[in-house]
Protein backbone atom coordinates (compact mmCIF):
# COMPACT_ATOMS: atom_id res chain seq x y z
CA UNK A 1 0.00 0.00 0.00
CA UNK A 2 1.28 3.44 -0.90
CA UNK A 3 0.92 5.28 2.42
CA UNK A 4 1.86 8.57 0.76
CA UNK A 5 -1.45 8.52 -1.16
CA UNK A 6 -3.56 8.01 1.97
CA UNK A 7 -5.56 11.07 3.02
CA UNK A 8 -6.01 10.53 6.76
CA UNK A 9 -2.70 9.21 8.05
CA UNK A 10 -1.86 9.50 11.72
CA UNK A 11 1.66 9.42 13.17
CA UNK A 12 0.89 6.00 14.70
CA UNK A 13 0.37 4.59 11.19
CA UNK A 14 4.06 5.17 10.43
CA UNK A 15 5.31 2.79 13.13
CA UNK A 16 7.95 0.38 11.86
CA UNK A 17 8.54 2.37 8.65
CA UNK A 18 12.05 3.28 7.48
CA UNK A 19 12.71 6.99 7.72
CA UNK A 20 15.38 9.42 6.61
CA UNK A 21 15.87 13.01 7.74
CA UNK A 22 16.27 16.15 5.66
CA UNK A 23 18.06 19.06 7.34
CA UNK A 24 18.43 22.49 5.77
CA UNK A 25 19.86 25.67 7.19
CA UNK A 26 20.29 28.94 5.32
CA UNK A 27 23.76 30.35 4.80
CA UNK A 28 22.47 33.90 5.32
CA UNK A 29 23.31 35.35 8.73
CA UNK A 30 20.03 37.27 8.64
CA UNK A 31 17.92 34.13 8.10
CA UNK A 32 15.89 32.56 10.88
CA UNK A 33 18.14 30.03 12.54
CA UNK A 34 16.52 26.69 13.04
CA UNK A 35 19.98 25.14 13.26
CA UNK A 36 20.80 21.57 12.21
CA UNK A 37 21.05 20.33 15.82
CA UNK A 38 17.57 21.65 16.66
CA UNK A 39 16.12 20.07 13.52
CA UNK A 40 17.76 16.71 14.23
CA UNK A 41 16.54 16.69 17.83
CA UNK A 42 12.92 17.28 16.77
CA UNK A 43 13.17 14.59 14.09
CA UNK A 44 14.60 12.07 16.57
CA UNK A 45 11.84 12.86 19.08
CA UNK A 46 9.16 12.26 16.47
CA UNK A 47 10.75 8.99 15.30
CA UNK A 48 11.17 7.70 18.85
CA UNK A 49 7.67 8.70 19.92
CA UNK A 50 5.96 6.90 17.03
CA UNK A 51 8.28 3.94 16.46
CA UNK A 52 9.87 4.82 13.11
CA UNK A 53 13.04 2.94 12.14
CA UNK A 54 16.18 4.85 11.10
CA UNK A 55 17.68 3.82 7.76
CA UNK A 56 21.12 5.25 8.52
CA UNK A 57 21.09 8.20 6.11
CA UNK A 58 20.60 11.94 6.60
CA UNK A 59 20.39 14.57 3.87
CA UNK A 60 21.72 18.03 4.71
CA UNK A 61 22.00 21.23 2.67
CA UNK A 62 23.32 24.58 3.86
CA UNK A 63 21.69 26.80 1.24
CA UNK A 64 18.68 29.04 0.90
CA UNK A 65 15.32 27.33 0.58
CA UNK A 66 14.36 29.55 -2.37
CA UNK A 67 16.23 27.48 -4.96
CA UNK A 68 15.62 23.76 -4.63
CA UNK A 69 17.65 22.81 -7.70
CA UNK A 70 20.90 24.05 -6.11
CA UNK A 71 20.55 21.61 -3.22
CA UNK A 72 22.67 18.57 -4.01
CA UNK A 73 21.48 16.43 -1.09
CA UNK A 74 17.87 17.33 -1.87
CA UNK A 75 18.28 15.95 -5.38
CA UNK A 76 19.96 12.81 -4.02
CA UNK A 77 17.05 12.37 -1.62
CA UNK A 78 14.58 12.48 -4.54
CA UNK A 79 16.59 9.86 -6.42
CA UNK A 80 16.78 7.58 -3.37
CA UNK A 81 13.04 7.99 -2.79
CA UNK A 82 12.31 6.96 -6.37
CA UNK A 83 14.54 3.90 -5.83
CA UNK A 84 12.40 2.88 -2.84
CA UNK A 85 15.16 3.18 -0.26
CA UNK A 86 12.94 4.65 2.50
CA UNK A 87 9.28 5.19 3.39
CA UNK A 88 9.14 8.43 5.40
CA UNK A 89 10.99 11.75 5.10
CA UNK A 90 11.19 13.73 8.35
CA UNK A 91 11.58 17.50 7.95
CA UNK A 92 11.66 20.02 10.82
CA UNK A 93 8.91 22.23 9.38
CA UNK A 94 7.52 23.38 6.03
CA UNK A 95 10.06 26.20 5.70
CA UNK A 96 12.97 23.70 5.83
CA UNK A 97 11.55 21.81 2.83
CA UNK A 98 11.11 24.75 0.45
CA UNK A 99 10.32 28.45 0.47
CA UNK A 100 9.30 28.47 -3.15
CA UNK A 101 5.59 27.64 -3.48
CA UNK A 102 5.92 25.89 -6.84
CA UNK A 103 8.83 23.74 -5.66
CA UNK A 104 7.06 22.86 -2.42
CA UNK A 105 4.09 21.26 -4.15
CA UNK A 106 5.96 19.77 -7.12
CA UNK A 107 8.45 17.92 -4.94
CA UNK A 108 5.90 16.81 -2.37
CA UNK A 109 3.94 15.28 -5.24
CA UNK A 110 7.07 13.57 -6.57
CA UNK A 111 7.75 12.04 -3.19
CA UNK A 112 4.13 10.93 -2.86
CA UNK A 113 4.34 9.27 -6.29
CA UNK A 114 7.42 7.41 -5.06
CA UNK A 115 5.48 6.20 -1.99
CA UNK A 116 7.28 8.44 0.51
CA UNK A 117 5.36 10.18 3.30
CA UNK A 118 6.62 13.68 4.21
CA UNK A 119 6.25 14.65 7.88
CA UNK A 120 6.81 18.19 9.18
CA UNK A 121 7.71 17.33 12.77
CA UNK A 122 7.55 20.73 14.51
CA UNK A 123 4.30 21.64 12.71
CA UNK A 124 2.69 18.26 13.49
CA UNK A 125 1.68 17.93 9.82
CA UNK A 126 1.70 14.93 7.50
CA UNK A 127 1.77 16.13 3.88
CA UNK A 128 -1.42 15.48 1.94
CA UNK A 129 -3.73 14.79 4.90
CA UNK A 130 -7.23 16.04 4.14
CA UNK A 131 -7.96 17.59 7.55
CA UNK A 132 -4.73 19.64 7.60
CA UNK A 133 -4.40 20.33 3.87
CA UNK A 134 -5.50 23.96 4.20
CA UNK A 135 -3.06 24.59 7.05
CA UNK A 136 -0.27 22.98 5.06
CA UNK A 137 -1.05 25.27 2.12
CA UNK A 138 -1.23 28.39 4.31
CA UNK A 139 2.12 27.61 5.92
CA UNK A 140 3.70 26.98 2.50
CA UNK A 141 2.52 30.35 1.19
CA UNK A 142 3.53 32.02 4.46
CA UNK A 143 7.05 30.56 4.15
CA UNK A 144 7.38 31.98 0.63
CA UNK A 145 6.06 35.38 1.74
CA UNK A 146 8.48 35.44 4.68
CA UNK A 147 11.55 34.84 2.52
CA UNK A 148 10.43 37.59 0.12
CA UNK A 149 10.06 40.08 2.95
CA UNK A 150 13.32 38.91 4.47
CA UNK A 151 15.18 39.44 1.20
CA UNK A 152 13.72 42.94 0.88
CA UNK A 153 14.58 43.85 4.48
CA UNK A 154 18.09 42.42 4.26
CA UNK A 155 18.70 44.45 1.10
CA UNK A 156 17.47 47.60 2.85
CA UNK A 157 19.67 46.83 5.86
CA UNK A 158 22.74 46.36 3.66
CA UNK A 159 22.01 49.65 1.88
CA UNK A 160 21.69 51.48 5.22
CA UNK A 161 24.97 50.02 6.48
CA UNK A 162 26.70 51.07 3.30
CA UNK A 163 25.39 54.63 3.36
CA UNK A 164 26.11 55.23 7.04
CA UNK A 165 29.19 53.10 7.73
CA UNK A 166 30.67 52.09 4.34
CA UNK A 167 30.06 48.45 5.33
CA UNK A 168 29.50 46.18 2.27
CA UNK A 169 27.57 43.54 4.24
CA UNK A 170 27.95 39.79 3.90
CA UNK A 171 30.09 37.31 5.82
CA UNK A 172 33.29 38.62 7.41
CA UNK A 173 36.47 37.47 5.61
CA UNK A 174 39.21 35.61 7.47
CA UNK A 175 40.65 37.81 10.22
CA UNK A 176 37.52 40.00 10.43
CA UNK A 177 34.50 39.86 12.72
CA UNK A 178 31.21 41.68 13.09
CA UNK A 179 31.16 43.62 16.33
CA UNK A 180 28.89 45.94 18.29
CA UNK A 181 25.17 46.44 18.24
CA UNK A 182 25.18 47.23 14.51
CA UNK A 183 27.35 44.18 13.67
CA UNK A 184 29.89 46.17 11.64
CA UNK A 185 33.02 44.67 10.09
CA UNK A 186 36.23 45.12 12.06
CA UNK A 187 39.66 43.48 11.64
CA UNK A 188 40.60 41.52 14.75
CA UNK A 189 44.22 41.04 15.77
CA UNK A 190 44.95 37.36 16.28
CA UNK A 191 46.16 34.16 14.57
CA UNK A 192 43.68 34.43 11.69
CA UNK A 193 44.89 37.87 10.65
CA UNK A 194 48.50 36.74 11.13
CA UNK A 195 47.79 33.92 8.66
CA UNK A 196 46.37 36.43 6.15
CA UNK A 197 49.47 38.65 6.44
CA UNK A 198 51.71 35.64 5.94
CA UNK A 199 49.74 34.67 2.81
CA UNK A 200 50.20 38.12 1.26
CA UNK A 201 53.91 38.29 2.08
CA UNK A 202 54.66 34.80 0.72
CA UNK A 203 52.64 35.27 -2.46
CA UNK A 204 54.22 38.67 -3.19
CA UNK A 205 57.65 36.96 -3.29
CA UNK A 206 56.61 35.26 -6.55
CA UNK A 207 57.87 31.87 -5.34
CA UNK A 208 54.45 30.43 -4.54
CA UNK A 209 51.47 29.51 -6.70
CA UNK A 210 47.87 29.41 -5.46
CA UNK A 211 48.08 25.63 -5.19
CA UNK A 212 51.39 25.36 -3.33
CA UNK A 213 50.63 28.26 -1.01
CA UNK A 214 47.17 26.88 -0.15
CA UNK A 215 48.77 23.55 0.77
CA UNK A 216 51.46 25.27 2.83
CA UNK A 217 48.93 27.33 4.82
CA UNK A 218 46.32 24.60 5.16
CA UNK A 219 43.65 26.54 3.23
CA UNK A 220 41.36 25.51 0.41
CA UNK A 221 42.62 27.03 -2.82
CA UNK A 222 39.34 28.86 -3.44
CA UNK A 223 39.57 30.35 0.09
CA UNK A 224 43.12 31.56 -0.54
CA UNK A 225 42.06 33.19 -3.81
CA UNK A 226 39.24 35.04 -2.02
CA UNK A 227 41.72 36.35 0.57
CA UNK A 228 44.35 37.51 -1.92
CA UNK A 229 41.84 39.41 -4.07
CA UNK A 230 39.68 40.99 -1.33
CA UNK A 231 40.31 44.79 -1.23
CA UNK A 232 38.94 44.98 2.34
CA UNK A 233 42.39 43.89 3.53
CA UNK A 234 43.81 47.01 1.84
CA UNK A 235 41.21 49.27 3.47
CA UNK A 236 38.86 49.55 0.48
CA UNK A 237 35.18 48.60 0.70
CA UNK A 238 33.38 47.64 -2.50
CA UNK A 239 29.63 47.17 -2.86
CA UNK A 240 28.00 45.26 -5.74
CA UNK A 241 31.37 44.20 -7.14
CA UNK A 242 31.28 43.50 -10.87
CA UNK A 243 27.84 45.05 -11.40
CA UNK A 244 26.96 48.23 -13.23
CA UNK A 245 26.20 49.97 -9.92
CA UNK A 246 29.53 48.96 -8.33
CA UNK A 247 30.73 51.53 -5.78
CA UNK A 248 34.02 51.76 -3.88
CA UNK A 249 34.82 53.74 -0.72
CA UNK A 250 37.59 53.89 1.88
CA UNK A 251 36.77 51.48 4.71
CA UNK A 252 35.97 52.87 8.17
CA UNK A 253 38.91 50.96 9.70
CA UNK A 254 42.65 51.06 9.16
CA UNK A 255 43.90 48.68 6.49
CA UNK A 256 45.19 45.47 8.15
CA UNK A 257 47.41 44.80 5.09
CA UNK A 258 49.79 47.40 3.64
CA UNK A 259 48.03 48.66 0.46
CA UNK A 260 51.38 48.56 -1.36
CA UNK A 261 51.73 44.86 -0.49
CA UNK A 262 48.16 44.21 -1.69
CA UNK A 263 48.95 45.91 -5.02
CA UNK A 264 52.14 43.83 -5.45
CA UNK A 265 50.12 40.65 -5.02
CA UNK A 266 47.62 41.81 -7.66
CA UNK A 267 50.51 42.55 -10.03
CA UNK A 268 51.92 39.04 -9.55
CA UNK A 269 48.52 37.52 -10.24
CA UNK A 270 47.99 39.69 -13.33
CA UNK A 271 51.43 38.79 -14.65
CA UNK A 272 50.73 35.10 -14.34
CA UNK A 273 47.44 35.42 -16.18
CA UNK A 274 49.20 37.28 -19.00
CA UNK A 275 52.02 34.74 -19.23
CA UNK A 276 49.59 31.94 -19.99
CA UNK A 277 47.42 33.87 -22.42
CA UNK A 278 50.03 35.04 -24.98
CA UNK A 279 48.96 33.89 -28.43
CA UNK A 280 45.93 32.10 -27.04
CA UNK A 281 42.34 32.73 -27.93
CA UNK A 282 40.36 34.88 -25.50
CA UNK A 283 39.11 32.70 -22.66
CA UNK A 284 35.33 32.30 -22.54
CA UNK A 285 34.19 32.56 -18.96
CA UNK A 286 31.65 29.86 -18.22
CA UNK A 287 30.33 28.15 -15.16
CA UNK A 288 31.21 24.62 -14.10
CA UNK A 289 27.85 22.87 -14.54
CA UNK A 290 29.17 19.34 -13.94
CA UNK A 291 30.80 20.08 -10.58
CA UNK A 292 27.68 19.65 -8.37
CA UNK A 293 27.19 16.12 -9.75
CA UNK A 294 30.79 14.89 -9.63
CA UNK A 295 32.32 12.75 -6.91
CA UNK A 296 35.53 10.73 -6.85
CA UNK A 297 34.86 7.00 -7.00
CA UNK A 298 38.05 6.17 -5.10
CA UNK A 299 37.86 8.50 -2.09
CA UNK A 300 34.41 10.12 -2.26
CA UNK A 301 35.79 13.65 -2.66
CA UNK A 302 33.79 16.38 -4.36
CA UNK A 303 35.15 18.77 -6.99
CA UNK A 304 35.23 22.51 -7.57
CA UNK A 305 35.94 24.86 -10.45
CA UNK A 306 39.44 26.33 -10.78
CA UNK A 307 39.99 29.28 -13.12
CA UNK A 308 43.65 29.92 -12.25
CA UNK A 309 45.80 31.27 -15.11
CA UNK A 310 42.69 31.95 -17.17
CA UNK A 311 42.00 28.26 -17.77
CA UNK A 312 38.83 26.36 -16.93
CA UNK A 313 39.84 23.34 -14.87
CA UNK A 314 38.07 21.10 -12.38
CA UNK A 315 39.93 20.36 -9.16
CA UNK A 316 39.71 17.40 -6.79
CA UNK A 317 38.68 19.03 -3.48
CA UNK A 318 40.25 16.57 -1.02
CA UNK A 319 43.99 16.87 -0.44
CA UNK A 320 46.11 15.12 -1.42
CA UNK A 321 44.32 14.06 -4.59
CA UNK A 322 44.13 10.30 -5.14
CA UNK A 323 44.63 10.64 -8.93
CA UNK A 324 47.88 11.44 -10.78
CA UNK A 325 46.85 15.10 -11.08
CA UNK A 326 44.69 17.27 -8.82
CA UNK A 327 43.10 19.11 -11.78
CA UNK A 328 41.97 18.35 -15.31
CA UNK A 329 40.49 20.55 -18.01
CA UNK A 330 36.76 21.12 -17.60
CA UNK A 331 36.30 20.66 -21.35
CA UNK A 332 37.65 17.11 -21.06
CA UNK A 333 34.88 16.03 -18.72
CA UNK A 334 32.21 17.98 -20.60
CA UNK A 335 33.15 16.43 -23.94
CA UNK A 336 32.99 12.93 -22.43
CA UNK A 337 29.43 13.61 -21.28
CA UNK A 338 28.37 15.02 -24.66
CA UNK A 339 29.99 12.11 -26.52
CA UNK A 340 28.11 9.63 -24.33
CA UNK A 341 24.81 11.00 -25.66
CA UNK A 342 25.89 11.40 -29.29
CA UNK A 343 23.97 9.24 -31.69
CA UNK A 344 20.90 8.82 -29.46
CA UNK A 345 17.88 8.66 -31.74
CA UNK A 346 14.40 7.44 -30.88
CA UNK A 347 11.85 6.27 -33.43
CA UNK A 348 8.08 6.05 -32.92
CA UNK A 349 8.51 2.36 -32.18
CA UNK A 350 10.79 3.27 -29.25
CA UNK A 351 8.17 5.63 -27.84
CA UNK A 352 5.46 2.95 -28.06
CA UNK A 353 7.68 0.37 -26.37
CA UNK A 354 8.56 2.74 -23.53
CA UNK A 355 4.91 3.78 -23.03
CA UNK A 356 3.86 0.12 -22.90
CA UNK A 357 6.54 -0.66 -20.32
CA UNK A 358 5.64 2.39 -18.22
CA UNK A 359 1.96 1.38 -18.22
CA UNK A 360 2.84 -2.09 -16.98
CA UNK A 361 4.98 -0.63 -14.20
CA UNK A 362 2.22 1.84 -13.24
CA UNK A 363 -0.34 -0.85 -12.38
CA UNK A 364 -1.50 -0.91 -8.73
CA UNK A 365 -0.06 -3.60 -6.52
CA UNK A 366 -1.94 -6.93 -6.72
CA UNK A 367 -4.22 -8.06 -3.91
CA UNK A 368 -2.36 -9.72 -1.02
CA UNK A 369 -1.95 -13.49 -1.03
CA UNK A 370 -4.70 -15.09 1.15
CA UNK A 371 -2.17 -17.31 2.89
CA UNK A 372 0.13 -14.42 3.71
CA UNK A 373 -2.86 -12.36 4.90
CA UNK A 374 -3.98 -15.13 7.25
CA UNK A 375 -0.43 -15.51 8.60
CA UNK A 376 -0.18 -11.76 9.20
CA UNK A 377 -3.47 -11.75 11.11
CA UNK A 378 -2.35 -14.71 13.23
CA UNK A 379 0.91 -12.91 14.02
CA UNK A 380 -1.02 -9.79 15.09
CA UNK A 381 -3.24 -11.84 17.39
CA UNK A 382 -0.17 -13.51 18.90
CA UNK A 383 1.45 -10.10 19.57
CA UNK A 384 -1.74 -8.85 21.22
CA UNK A 385 -2.00 -11.98 23.37
CA UNK A 386 1.63 -11.62 24.46
CA UNK A 387 1.15 -7.96 25.35
CA UNK A 388 3.68 -6.82 22.70
CA UNK A 389 1.16 -4.36 21.25
CA UNK A 390 -1.86 -2.56 22.65
CA UNK A 391 -5.47 -2.91 21.53
CA UNK A 392 -5.37 0.41 19.60
CA UNK A 393 -2.30 -0.57 17.60
CA UNK A 394 -3.83 -4.01 17.00
CA UNK A 395 -7.07 -2.47 15.70
CA UNK A 396 -5.28 -0.12 13.31
CA UNK A 397 -3.06 -2.89 11.93
CA UNK A 398 -6.06 -5.21 11.56
CA UNK A 399 -7.98 -2.54 9.61
CA UNK A 400 -5.05 -2.12 7.27
CA UNK A 401 -5.00 -5.86 6.60
CA UNK A 402 -8.78 -6.01 6.12
CA UNK A 403 -9.05 -3.13 3.68
CA UNK A 404 -5.88 -2.27 1.76
CA UNK A 405 -6.14 1.01 -0.11
CA UNK A 406 -5.93 0.63 -3.88
CA UNK A 407 -4.05 3.60 -5.26
CA UNK A 408 -5.08 5.15 -8.56
CA UNK A 409 -1.78 5.82 -10.31
CA UNK A 410 -1.86 8.44 -13.09
CA UNK A 411 -1.03 7.15 -16.57
CA UNK A 412 2.35 7.95 -18.20
CA UNK A 413 2.62 11.44 -19.66
CA UNK A 414 3.25 10.90 -23.37
CA UNK A 415 3.86 14.60 -24.02
CA UNK A 416 6.65 14.73 -21.40
CA UNK A 417 8.14 11.56 -22.87
CA UNK A 418 8.27 13.09 -26.34
CA UNK A 419 9.85 16.26 -24.98
CA UNK A 420 12.45 14.14 -23.21
CA UNK A 421 13.18 12.30 -26.46
CA UNK A 422 13.87 15.57 -28.25
CA UNK A 423 16.06 16.88 -25.41
CA UNK A 424 18.19 13.71 -25.27
CA UNK A 425 18.65 13.61 -29.04
CA UNK A 426 19.79 17.25 -29.12
CA UNK A 427 21.86 17.15 -25.93
CA UNK A 428 25.33 16.71 -27.47
CA UNK A 429 24.82 19.43 -30.09
CA UNK A 430 23.39 21.99 -27.67
CA UNK A 431 25.99 21.21 -25.00
CA UNK A 432 28.82 22.08 -27.40
CA UNK A 433 27.13 25.26 -28.71
CA UNK A 434 28.89 28.26 -27.10
CA UNK A 435 25.80 30.41 -27.75
CA UNK A 436 23.67 28.32 -25.37
CA UNK A 437 23.48 30.08 -21.95
CA UNK A 438 25.07 28.23 -19.05
CA UNK A 439 21.76 28.38 -17.19
CA UNK A 440 20.13 26.17 -19.85
CA UNK A 441 23.01 23.69 -19.62
CA UNK A 442 22.53 23.43 -15.87
CA UNK A 443 18.77 22.96 -16.20
CA UNK A 444 19.30 20.19 -18.76
CA UNK A 445 21.73 18.41 -16.43
CA UNK A 446 19.29 18.46 -13.53
CA UNK A 447 16.67 16.84 -15.75
CA UNK A 448 19.02 14.08 -16.97
CA UNK A 449 21.56 13.38 -14.19
CA UNK A 450 21.61 12.65 -10.50
CA UNK A 451 25.38 11.99 -10.12
CA UNK A 452 28.64 11.38 -11.99
CA UNK A 453 31.25 8.87 -10.80
CA UNK A 454 34.74 10.13 -11.66
CA UNK A 455 38.15 8.48 -11.53
CA UNK A 456 41.01 10.84 -12.37
CA UNK A 457 40.38 12.39 -15.79
CA UNK A 458 37.54 10.02 -16.72
CA UNK A 459 33.81 9.90 -16.07
CA UNK A 460 33.22 6.22 -15.40
CA UNK A 461 29.50 6.15 -14.59
CA UNK A 462 26.52 8.39 -15.22
CA UNK A 463 23.61 8.12 -12.75
CA UNK A 464 20.36 9.11 -14.40
CA UNK A 465 17.56 11.12 -12.79
CA UNK A 466 14.45 9.00 -12.06
CA UNK A 467 12.15 10.37 -14.75
CA UNK A 468 11.17 9.93 -18.41
CA UNK A 469 14.81 10.30 -19.48
CA UNK A 470 15.73 7.14 -17.55
CA UNK A 471 13.10 5.15 -19.44
CA UNK A 472 14.33 6.40 -22.83
CA UNK A 473 17.97 5.73 -21.96
CA UNK A 474 16.97 2.23 -20.90
CA UNK A 475 15.28 1.66 -24.25
CA UNK A 476 18.36 2.91 -26.10
CA UNK A 477 20.54 0.58 -24.06
CA UNK A 478 18.32 -2.42 -24.77
CA UNK A 479 18.23 -1.62 -28.47
CA UNK A 480 21.98 -1.15 -28.79
CA UNK A 481 23.12 -3.39 -25.94
CA UNK A 482 26.19 -4.75 -27.71
CA UNK A 483 27.68 -1.38 -28.61
CA UNK A 484 26.77 0.29 -25.33
CA UNK A 485 28.30 -2.48 -23.25
CA UNK A 486 31.66 -1.79 -24.88
CA UNK A 487 31.73 1.81 -23.70
CA UNK A 488 33.69 2.53 -20.54
CA UNK A 489 31.10 5.03 -19.23
CA UNK A 490 28.34 3.09 -17.49
CA UNK A 491 24.74 4.34 -17.40
CA UNK A 492 23.35 3.68 -13.90
CA UNK A 493 19.66 3.90 -13.14
CA UNK A 494 18.39 3.78 -16.73
CA UNK A 495 15.19 1.73 -16.59
CA UNK A 496 15.79 -1.75 -17.95
CA UNK A 497 19.56 -1.35 -18.06
CA UNK A 498 22.48 -1.91 -15.70
CA UNK A 499 26.17 -1.59 -16.66
CA UNK A 500 27.86 -4.87 -17.69
CA UNK A 501 28.96 -7.09 -14.81
CA UNK A 502 32.47 -6.29 -13.66
CA UNK A 503 34.68 -6.84 -10.65
CA UNK A 504 35.93 -3.26 -10.80
CA UNK A 505 35.33 -0.78 -7.98
CA UNK A 506 32.96 1.08 -10.29
CA UNK A 507 30.56 -1.82 -10.46
CA UNK A 508 30.86 -2.60 -6.75
CA UNK A 509 30.07 1.03 -5.91
CA UNK A 510 27.08 0.88 -8.24
CA UNK A 511 25.69 -2.16 -6.43
CA UNK A 512 26.06 -0.45 -3.09
CA UNK A 513 24.37 2.78 -4.15
CA UNK A 514 21.52 1.34 -6.25
CA UNK A 515 19.12 -1.49 -5.67
CA UNK A 516 18.84 -3.90 -8.64
CA UNK A 517 16.58 -2.42 -11.28
CA UNK A 518 13.87 -4.34 -13.05
CA UNK A 519 14.04 -4.86 -16.76
CA UNK A 520 10.55 -3.85 -17.95
CA UNK A 521 11.63 -3.22 -21.53
CA UNK A 522 13.07 -6.69 -22.09
CA UNK A 523 9.60 -8.20 -21.85
CA UNK A 524 8.53 -6.23 -24.93
CA UNK A 525 11.10 -7.78 -27.23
Amino acid sequence: MNLARAVDLRPEDLAGRLYRSYVRDSTSVQADRYGPDLQRAEQRRFAGRYGLVASGREYIDLVSGKDTLRRSDFNQMLADAAAGEFDVLLVYDTSRFARNVADAWVYREKLAAAGVVVVFCADGLIAGNTDTYELEGLKTVSDAAYIRRLSRNVAKGYEQKWQLHSDPGGHPPLGFARVGERQLLEPGEGPELDLVRRAFEMYASGAWSDTTLADELGLAEARLTEILTNPLYAGRAIRHKGRLDQEERPARFAAPIDPALFDRVQSVRAGRRTAYSVGAKPNTRRSYPLVPFMHCLDCGSGYHGDANNGQRRIRHSRRPACSPSATYKADRYEEQLAARFDGLRFEEEDIELVLAAMRRMQKPAPAPDPGELAAAKADLQAQLGAGAIGIDAFARAWRRLEGPVLVQVPPPDELRLRRARRALADFGTLWRDAAVPDRLREEALHEILSALDVRGPEIVAIHTAPNENAWLLGQAAMREEASLSQQHVGMVGARGFEPPTSSSRTMRATKLRHAPTECPLRATE
